[in-house]
């Protein structure tokens, strides 16, 4: 099974400072973001493991990282029977 890993940023998502010892982002909308990832994607025949999500800050900006799985063809059995 063909996977890629992902890492993705999220424009606009850092920490502000709420007092000395907090810092805190605006609020967002987690499935917004999924179906941002999943279209970047859709195009791949690939398809978001939503189990695997990870959400990162690094140096204050908010990352989602995961893994993305390549679609497979659904493939039809036939059974051949005899008389």
């Amino acid at each position: 099974m063909e996977s890629k890993l992902f890492s993705y940023k999220v424009e606009g998502i850092v920490l502000e400072p709420a007092n000395d010892i907090l810092k805190v982002s605006e609020p967002f909308d987690r499935k917004e973001l999924l179906n941002k990832i999943k279209e970047v994607f859709k195009d791949q025949d690939f398809k978001v493991e939503e189990q695997s999500l990870d959400y990162k800050i690094i140096d204050g900006q908010l990352y989602i990282q995961g893994l993305v799985v390549k679609q497979q063809e659904l493939r039809s059995i036939g059974f051949m029977t005899s008389k």
